[in-house]
């Protein structure tokens, strides 16, 4: 990948935007037609700009083309078009990971910032009596309807005015009130808390800082997605960065600690929504395929019966007759133990890999503790196990970064610790 040395452009934030959008916006995720304008988008520029592409990321692509074809000869079932749309979908982040580089990074971080600041105004409002059902009658139901047809699967499209995504569901109930929660323009709140997570991650590395403004931002739109999960994998990355970061004495750090984990058991008690749910979700593990610790024992024990290549992502190869029919008993959403069941165990862990690979090269890479890197990597695995998100094209885009970082450290080296900015053509 040949690495730009020009600020960055808009279409690279259109790139990238497009990325985060058919990975999740309620608008675009839903319709395979947006990935395909966006490879033609993501060609064009690649023509325009000529820019270099090189061999190895293609690694990734021929491996999952190649398992792909080992699933339909196993379980007898080849679906021309699932897999077009897999390869496409790769193709379009292989493509745009070579145009914007790591640059990306950056990118997804200021998408993602400008996101939170434009979700919190809306969220306010919905609290207003009649301004939701007014933005819902006269401007997503008459300005936003789907272009495309929509898959809508087992989850039902919410009204969105693209900017945000006005889900019915979206909703707390706390003691006696009722509480909305901020979904920002993906199909759920969990969604969003995941993005968000991310961002802060990133932006923590990129900033060699946890409490900066954009970051201080973000969290705030993230308390109000009412996400436990996203609680925890902020939490996660809070205690990350306390116990890597070198400007801070072990004195400090163990103060702090003293602090933080009470806080948090306080936290999670009072918080009738999380301890509830939490509790919940366990003690439903062996009975509800709906609970995040339910799907995961129910991909374990299915996973047993094709361990080495998974099932494949269509789901007739593992549910049957039950998958035609959209049987709510086939529902999974734990996403960590959903990319085992679908592409088997070592493919999930070369996925895993990859990932964690892409965090550790980049906080070399911009000189922030290494360490960091175990701390953000678990925070993507806490998010993923409430959501499936491995084979969306924003994360996927990290396992090509992770290729990109190799190149450039085989290249030149490693930014140092006294280094605190990158530059344009770096971030």
């Amino acid at each position: 990948m040949k690495q730009l040395t020009k600020p960055s452009s808009w279409s690279e934030y259109a790139l990238v935007y497009g990325l985060i959008a058919v990975s999740g916006i309620e608008f675009f995720y839903r319709s395979q037609e947006y990935v395909v304008l966006l490879f033609l988008a993501a060609c064009l520029v690649a023509m325009i700009r000529k820019t270099a592409l090189t061999m190895r990321p293609l690694v990734i692509i021929l491996a999952v083309f190649l398992l792909e074809q080992l699933q339909a000869v196993q379980f007898s079932n080849f679906v021309p078009t699932s897999i077009i749309a897999m390869m496409i979908r790769l193709a379009v982040v292989y493509l745009i990971m070579h145009i914007c580089g790591l640059k990306t990074v950056r990118l997804f971080v200021d998408i993602i910032y400008v996101t939170a600041l434009i979700s919190l105004p809306i969220y306010v409002l919905t609290f207003v009596p009649g301004a939701e059902s007014f933005m819902i009658e006269n401007i997503a139901k008459v300005f936003f309807r789907p272009i495309f047809h929509i898959d809508e699967g087992m989850y039902t499209t919410g009204p969105t005015i693209l900017i945000y995504n006005f889900n019915p569901f979206a909703f707390e109930i706390i003691g006696s009130s009722i509480v909305k929660r901020n979904s920002g323009p993906f199909w759920e709140p969990g969604a969003f808390g995941v993005m968000l997570n991310l961002a802060i991650a990133l932006n923590t590395i990129r900033r060699k800082s946890l409490i900066n403004k954009q970051n201080v931002w973000m969290m705030l739109a993230l308390a109000t997605t009412l996400s436990t999960a996203g609680y925890v994998t902020l939490f996660i990355i809070a205690i990350g960065y306390l116990l890597t970061n070198r400007a801070i004495s072990d004195k400090t750090k163990l103060a702090y600690l003293l602090l933080l984990v009470p806080a948090a058991g306080i936290f999670y008690s009072r918080a009738a929504f999380m301890e509830e749910k939490i509790q919940q979700n366990i003690s439903l593990t062996r009975e509800d395929n709906t609970s995040r610790f339910g799907s995961a024992y129910l991909d374990l024990i299915d996973l047993g019966r094709s361990p080495f290549i998974g099932f494949g992502r269509l789901a007739e190869n593992r549910f049957g007759q039950a998958a035609v029919s959209q049987d709510l008993s086939i529902h999974r959403n734990n996403g960590v133990t959903s990319l085992l069941i679908t592409y088997g165990v070592p493919a999930a862990l070369l996925y895993f890999t990859l990932l964690f690979l892409f965090f550790w090269r980049y906080c070399k890479r911009v000189g922030f503790p290494v360490l960091f890197a175990v701390f953000a990597f678990l925070s993507v695995l806490s998010s993923g196990f409430s959501q499936v998100i491995f084979d969306r094209a924003m994360l996927l885009a990290f396992l090509f970064l992770a290729d990109r970082l190799r190149q450039i450290q085989a290249q030149k080296p490693a930014v140092t610790p006294a280094r605190t900015h990158l530059t344009n053509s770096q971030a």
